[in-house]
């Protein structure tokens, strides 16, 4: 991929004169506005692909799933009364017709607002209706003026296909003149072209689709999504004019131009190792007009990796020579490389390009006891991976040297991992059985039984000896990256006596562990390689022991390491292992510090981030200025320090309605958030069931909207969304296949009628009425108005209606964060319904606030004005 990178980077920053270690940390949270260094060049084909990833092993739904719940029958309309006369500015409405009752009310509004803006605006509801119907529909709202249409609740939705991809396809609907086809009759369309017109949408369609989701009744959720839709219109519902920018690490590079829209008014986020989960919630929870998101997902979540972009990390280990000798390091770097040993610099390549193994050579001298190897490794984007190996003269390796990460100052005889080994494998199933793959016996023998020697075959595969060269057993490299299934790994440990002692192992994903025929780890567990993840107390019999380990894959990466050691991680002397190992080569354990990230490429790797770099001695958990010193582990060549630094998470559709983000506008730059047919999918939970959420953009597959100045610039230019939505469809036709791939599960969910407006002025908060709610005739109460709020600052008046017939007037003027304090007496009893509204000074009207207060008849001043009465009437009569 990195042949591509001259083609996205237009400028580099430039060069930092000035750069103290302080401006070296501030570098790590600073917003990159200055977008010099990102590619406006945006071609599917070089840039790096969306994946559906998903943190269980997900699959997308499937049409056949939806065709069962949504079995084909013929269409039935019918027009409601509310229907308006059409022009040429129509909007069409397609209403579920089961749903429709429920939400009238709404629509009657959302009729009335379009109509306020100019809007004719047709209604029709549906039950049913074959994808041919739908669409048929459609292209009569454009014949008779239609701009746009919304389908409201659960519409049938069309598939199509493209490269053996079946996905939803609101383009269908959209492009009325072009020739869709479903040749071999399956139910999807799997050919598009011109026809007797073009590729390219006549027309736009939003989606207001919640069926499919958990949160609540599809009605309650539609009919508060058209409430939110009202106070928007309104200027009731706002957030501050600004657009977030969050791309991934693959994607570091990309401009998204929300700064069409909001101009400087833009904040970016874009270093690998800093764009997290949590880190985007946080951002989000700040208030965003309209956020932009580029990130892998599925269809229920978003991935967060952080792999490192723009950065620089240290790798340092211990190595042992038993006596004064000459030898020579072969390094290999992605990108640039630094190195010392015993603190003198040996080597330094300050260089932008890819990996290759052994590509410097340098002749060292190794002193006799314990030596220092430091490298120091930069890194732009993408892959970030590096290569170490000592050998002799003749690039020979040592069979007498000992690599550790310990400090052995303080903490020597560290044991050594196993690094050969029997497998047995790939053995592949069916991806369906993830987690079934570690009880299913693939070998045909009992599995806590055997004792295989190399070359015995077992379950129609050969045992085969491995020898690592370093401490991490790559599977996935020796069956050249296999997926969905498991590989056994059998040693014998030889003992010279009985010993007490641990197995620490780490593995990816799953891994399931005999000693001498008895079980002793069962992780039937989804996810990514950690060392020493497990630390399992053993005992070893006086001989010969058997172990054998089986991991599961689901995909990607796949491996393992183990060694024997005491509970410190010392080694235990007296054990050897069968088949026994051979010399370290390239080292795959060092202890790893950073990244420290710089944007500035010219200082990227000479700069000092330890703040005397060439003479640290570290330790395993020593503070260094970011984090600690820690151990990593790996397969040696080359060493992987993005899958090291990766430990990303996920955000879910849950986290999205926990956190209800005060967002208005959202672009998910994504893998399968817009698969409305899955459960609880992404793009619905971010707008519906939440306070903000109005518009989410997004794809029903692996690809998405590129090309991102073909939308933001005619929203900046005040058209609606979907009217910039087709936009963008139509400057990318026609399509060319790797469009179609990206392209074709694009959606709009929400009401495309609306525009990013930029409000003049906000009316205040919505005004909360606290006080009692009974009380008698002739008293007086007091009411109260908390924390009343102005967007702007402005100042605030309040007008109270006692609903009694008094009002107060507007009093004022009060300020943001004042209290509002008023007392009124009631004299009748009744129940009566205070209100309270609030203005600025400007004269935005907030919503009334209410509170019921009922008034009942004092018993104790009735009694008393009647024992008044009863005494005057005594005096007069004697």
């Amino acid at each position: 991929m990195k042949k591509f990178k001259n083609l996205f980077i237009i400028l580099m920053m430039l060069l930092i004169t000035s750069f103290s270690s302080t401006s070296a940390f501030n570098i790590i949270n600073q917003n990159i506005n200055e977008n010099a260094n990102i590619s406006i060049f945006q071609e599917g084909t070089y840039i790096k692909k969306l994946q559906w990833f998903s943190p269980n092993g997900e699959l997308p739904g499937t049409y056949e799933e939806y065709i069962k719940n949504h079995p084909l029958q013929s269409a039935e309309f019918f027009t409601p009364e509310v229907t308006s006369i059409r022009n040429n500015n129509g909007i069409s409405l397609l209403v579920d017709a089961t749903l429709y009752p429920y939400i009238s009310d709404n629509i009657t509004q959302y009729v009335d607002d379009l109509t306020m803006e100019g809007y004719s605006v047709y209604l029709e509801t549906v039950s049913h209706g074959t994808p041919d119907e739908i669409k048929n529909w459609v292209k009569n709202q454009y014949l008779q003026g239609c701009l746009g249409v919304v389908f409201i609740g659960d519409i049938t939705i069309a598939w199509a296909e493209v490269s053996e991809d079946v996905f939803p396809c609101d383009l269908f609907f959209m492009d009325l003149d072009g020739n869709w086809k479903d040749a071999d009759n399956d139910g999807d369309f799997e050919s598009h072209s011109s026809g007797n017109g073009d590729t390219g949408p006549e027309i736009y369609v939003g989606r207001i689709y919640a069926s499919t989701l958990t949160y609540d009744s599809e009605k309650n959720l539609i009919n508060d999504y058209f409430s939110k839709v009202h106070s928007y219109r309104k200027g009731q519902l706002w957030q501050p004019w600004r657009g977030l920018e969050y791309v991934e690490e693959d994607w570091y590079d990309m401009d998204v131009f929300l700064n069409n829209i909001y101009n400087d008014d833009v904040v970016r986020h874009d270093l690998g190792f800093y764009t997290t989960a949590q880190d985007y919630l946080s951002q989000m929870s700040l208030g965003q007009h309209f956020v932009q998101v580029c990130v892998h997902s599925y269809s229920g979540g978003h991935y967060f990796g952080t792999r490192p972009t723009e950065s620089t990390a240290y790798a340092h280990v211990y190595i042992y020579s038993p006596t004064d000798r000459p030898a020579r390091l072969l390094v290999g770097s992605d990108d640039g490389i630094k190195v010392w040993l015993n603190k003198e610099e040996v080597l330094t390549k300050d260089r932008y390009s890819d990996w290759k193994k052994d590509e410097f050579r340098v002749n060292v001298q190794l002193n006799a006891g314990w030596n220092q190897l430091l490298c120091k490794i930069s890194q732009e984007a993408w892959s970030y991976q590096f290569s170490a190996y000592i050998t002799d003269t003749n690039n020979q390796p040592f069979n007498d040297i000992i690599y550790q990460t310990y400090n052995p100052a303080y903490y020597e005889n560290e044991a050594e991992y196993i690094r050969s080994w029997l497998l047995n494998g790939f053995h592949q199933d069916n991806p369906d059985n993830f987690y079934s793959y570690l009880t299913t016996n693939y070998i045909g023998k009992t599995e806590a039984n055997i004792n295989p020697n190399e070359g015995d075959n077992m379950g129609g595969k050969t045992w085969t000896l491995y020898n690592s060269g370093n401490p991490y057993i790559d599977i996935n490299h020796q069956y050249n990256d296999a997926d969905y299934g498991v590989c056994y790994a059998f040693t014998k440990i030889i003992a010279d006596s009985e010993k007490t002692c641990q197995l620490w192992i780490g593995y990816d994903d799953g891994a399931r562990v005999w000693l001498n025929g008895k079980q002793i780890l069962f992780d039937n567990k989804y996810g990514d390689y950690t060392a020493d993840y497990k630390k399992l107390d053993i005992n070893l019999l006086s001989g010969e022991n058997r172990l054998l380990v089986k991991t599961s894959e689901w995909m990607g990466d796949t491996g393992f390491s183990a060694k024997i050691c005491d509970s410190e991680g010392k080694q235990i002397d007296g054990i050897i292992f069968n088949p026994e190992a051979t010399p370290i080569t390239h080292i795959g354990t060092w202890l790893i510090n950073g990244p420290y990230t710089n944007k500035n490429q010219t200082t990227r790797l000479s700069y000092d981030y330890l703040n005397g770099e060439s003479t640290i001695e570290p330790n395993l958990d020593d503070l260094a200025p970011i984090g600690k010193w820690e151990r990593g582990i790996g397969n040696g060549c080359p060493f992987n320090l993005g899958t090291y630094f990766d430990r990303g998470n996920w955000v879910y559709s849950d986290d999205i309605q926990k956190n209800d983000p005060p967002v208005l506008f959202y672009n998910l730059f994504a893998c399968g958030p817009g698969r409305l047919t899955d459960e609880n999918y992404l793009a619905g939970a971010y707008i519906f069931n939440t306070t903000y959420g109005l518009i989410t953009i997004a794809s029903s597959k692996s690809g998405s909207m590129l090309y991102f100045n073909d939308f933001t610039e005619p929203l900046g230019e005040g058209s609606t969304i979907g009217e910039a939505f087709q936009t963008w469809f139509n400057k990318q036709a026609p399509f060319e296949l790797w469009e179609q791939e990206w392209y074709y599960g694009m959606y709009l969910f929400g009401d495309p009628t609306l525009r990013v407006l930029k409000l003049d002025n906000y009316s205040p908060n919505k005004p909360e009425i606290t006080g009692p709610i009974n009380g008698a005739p002739e008293e007086e109460y007091t009411f109260q108005i908390n924390d009343v709020k102005d967007p702007e600052g402005d100042a605030i008046y309040c007008y109270w209606d006692w609903g009694d017939g008094n009002n107060s007037g507007w009093k004022g003027p009060y300020t943001s964060d004042d209290d509002i304090i008023e007392h009124h007496t009631f004299y009748t009893k009744d129940t009566y319904i205070i209100k309270a509204k609030l203005k600025d000074v400007n004269g935005a009207e907030s919503d009334w606030g209410t509170l019921n207060f009922s008034l009942s008849k004092n018993k104790l001043l009735s009694n008393f004005n009647f024992l008044k009465k009863l005494l005057y009437y005594l005096r007069i009569t004697y």
